[in-house]
């Protein structure tokens, strides 16, 4: 069972890892390299709504929870613009015709904020959106998802372009229609498409080398970006107003220094809107540092060209302290340069476009915002499930390579317990880890399956083996054919005498034998390792007198060879003794492979009879000493002497060498 234990092991691990292998990971969203707005220029995204896809450019919104898109049908219709733009579906990132699309489900239509809750409220946002289900796709080729809250709006403001929520609230139709869905971010999660609830955004910066896009990423961040610090903010509880930190200070620094906000407050960042609301006594010290008019008619803080090119040359700049606690603690320090501030409003805010400062008087503490200016030069990660979020300084460095470290869940047991620290790999069975599982499934079965097939022929191999190493042990003589009469052997002379008695038997020869033969050889005797001695398969019955019946008995002293048994396969070679070193030697017969036993005892008469052996041997030396006239003709010649020795070259075959043909081999 241990064997099969370990192969389940090794299944569970194949599936283990390669599940882990097909994790989810971070998901992430460049920008469309676009750079518009009526109060910008910003770097938008991409999204496709609808079935068939249309195409839209957003911009992210840390507060919604929502996707808002222009409508086709009104939104730039005289009845949103006193004087319709010329190219304002385009200025507009396109438009989204809902009666174009299969996948519409209407809602109806609501105002996005009721009772002072909902987005942007605190800051006095209120606009007509006609709500509906559809799929939602984000980026050009990105995740897409159907049954998302999508609206459609008509007027500019506040939303002229469209805007795309990546807060995780589920949108609540209670109060309007009594339904309600979830973000897009908790489906991404929901669907294990991304490892946790979080992502990272900045807004980009069109003045930083050479224009830099905006960028977003779901479950991780991009250290190529920001310059990491070890301050940790925590999520406020109020969920439409969550992203708070504490401006401990502002400072500005150019032709001279000065202190533009001199006692903490907490901020809401929210990429939603343009602007920095600030309490009034800072944004009168704005408007001392840097020369700046409030527009009563638009509200804006207009800048003229003149201005603005001695502003951009005084290469000022504000710092914002920010910390977790109103004194003390951890700070981070977010330097935005005047570039930063330097943006442009066109129609329908103004009636001429213009260049202005993005700063707002605030009304109230709920109104305090760092909005989409701040986030040119500030990295923000949220993690909702940890309830943290992190407020770094963006760096810029042309030609950096994106580094996407993904942020996991805490439900995960293999992440990090700080997110900052997290690799890419991620939590979560998306239908790749699935796929993973069922193809690790699979090699663990194609494993089993092996290892049986394996132990299989293991045993097998085992069994063939101890056979033919039985069989090994005791091999059976080698049988060499011998052709013609051995001088003065028992059969040689009692053919002699019968043909002196007048007799007409004939003594048996090899080819007499030879076709005589009908029982099986020694080679298959010997392939069986099984049945009688090759001697007794030929019918051979050894009596007193040293012959056998039906066999014929080359000489007198118990030797029963088959004739013509030949050997099947390859010969096993043994080297043969040269006459020197042997003196015995090996006699051995023109066409006829024939050994002696070694020693002198060999070459020694030996005259006392012996009962025939049933196996075969080679005559004695002393066999072949007998001067007896033969009347038969031996194919050595008549010149042969015993101390002559004719050796023939062929490979010999020795009596204690065992026979195997080719195709008893176990494998």
């Amino acid at each position: 069972m241990r064997p099969f234990a370990g192969i389940f092991v090794g299944a569970f691990l194949v599936a283990k890892t390669t599940a882990q292998n097909d994790k989810p990971g971070p998901l992430v969203i460049p920008g469309s390299q676009y750079f518009e707005g009526n109060d910008g220029p910003w770097s938008t995204f991409d999204i496709r709504v609808g079935t068939p896809e249309q195409f839209i450019r957003v911009l992210p919104s840390t507060a919604s929870p929502h996707t808002l898109v222009p409508l086709a049908e009104l939104a730039c219709s005289r009845e949103a613009f006193g004087t319709v733009p010329p190219d304002c579906a385009v200025s507009r990132g396109n438009l989204f015709d809902l009666n174009e699309s299969s996948s519409w489900e209407g809602v109806g239509t609501y105002g996005i904020n009721r009772d002072g809750v909902g987005l942007g409220a605190h800051l006095g946002y209120d606009v007509a959106v006609q709500f509906g289900f559809e799929k939602l796709g984000l980026g050009l080729n990105g995740p897409d998802f159907e049954g998302q809250t999508v609206g459609a709006i008509a007027a500019p403001e506040p939303f002229y372009l469209g805007i795309f929520g990546l807060s995780n609230q589920p949108m609540n139709f209670t109060s309007l229609g009594n339904t309600s869905s979830p973000s897009f971010l908790t489906t991404l999660k929901d669907k294990r498409m991304i490892p946790s609830f979080s992502y990272s955004y900045t807004a980009g910066a069109r003045y930083r080398l050479k224009q830099v896009y905006g960028q977003l990423v779901f479950s991780g961040y991009d250290t190529s970006r920001f310059r990491e610090n070890s301050v940790s903010f925590s999520l406020a509880e109020d969920i439409t107003r969550d992203l708070v930190v504490v401006v401990q200070s502002i400072s500005y620094s150019g032709s001279n220094s000065a202190t533009l906000l001199s006692d903490p407050v907490e901020m809401f960042i929210d990429s939603t809107d343009p602007n920095i609301w600030l309490p009034d006594e800072a944004c009168r010290a704005f408007e001392e540092a840097f020369g700046l008019r409030l527009d009563q008619e638009s509200g804006l803080y207009l800048v003229n060209e003149t201005h603005r090119n001695r502003l951009l040359d005084s290469d000022a700049q504000v710092s914002f302290r920010l910390s977790d606690v109103r004194s003390g603690g951890d700070t981070v320090t977010i330097v935005l340069p005047y570039a930063a501030f330097d943006l442009t409003v066109e129609a329908p805010l103004v009636a001429n476009s213009s260049h202005y400062f993005p700063l707002r008087r605030a009304n109230s503490s709920s109104q305090y915002t760092l909005g989409r200016t701040f986030l040119q030069e500030a990295y923000l990660s949220v993690d909702y499930e940890r309830k943290t979020f992190n407020v770094s300084s963006c760096v810029w460095n042309q030609g950096a390579e994106e580094n996407i470290v993904a942020i996991t869940s805490p439900d995960d047991p293999n992440a990090d317990l700080d997110p900052s620290s997290s690799s890419s790999s991620s939590s979560g069975f998306g239908g790749g880890a699935i796929a993973g599982i069922v193809v690790g499934a699979i090699l663990g079965v194609a494993l089993i399956a092996g290892a049986i097939a394996l132990c299989f022929l293991r045993k097998r191999r085992k069994w063939i083996g101890s056979t033919y190493a039985g069989a090994a042990k005791e091999p059976e003589p080698d049988e060499s054919v011998l052709k013609g009469p051995v001088f003065n052997s028992p059969s040689f002379r009692h053919a002699s005498e019968s043909t002196q008695n007048g007799s007409s038997s004939v003594p048996f020869s090899a080819a007499d034998v030879s076709g005589a033969r009908s029982t099986p050889t020694t080679a298959d005797h010997s392939q069986t390792g099984s049945g009688p001695s090759p001697a007794l398969a030929m019918g051979v019955s050894p009596n007193d007198t040293g012959t056998s019946g039906g066999t014929v008995e080359l000489d007198g002293d118990g030797t029963a060879v088959k004739p013509h048994t030949e050997l099947d396969g390859k010969e096993v070679q043994k080297p043969l003794p040269s006459v020197a070193e042997n003196p015995s030697g090996v006699f051995e017969l023109p066409g006829v492979k024939a050994g002696a036993d070694s020693g002198s005892k060999a070459m020694e008469p030996q005259h006392h009879h012996r009962a025939p052996s049933t196996v075969g041997s080679l005559p004695s030396a002393d066999d072949g000493r007998d001067r007896t006239p033969s009347p038969l003709t031996s194919v050595v010649g008549p010149n042969w002497r015993p101390g002559r020795v004719s050796i023939v070259e062929p490979d010999p075959v020795s009596p204690d060498t065992p026979v195997r043909r080719h195709s008893e081999r176990p494998f």
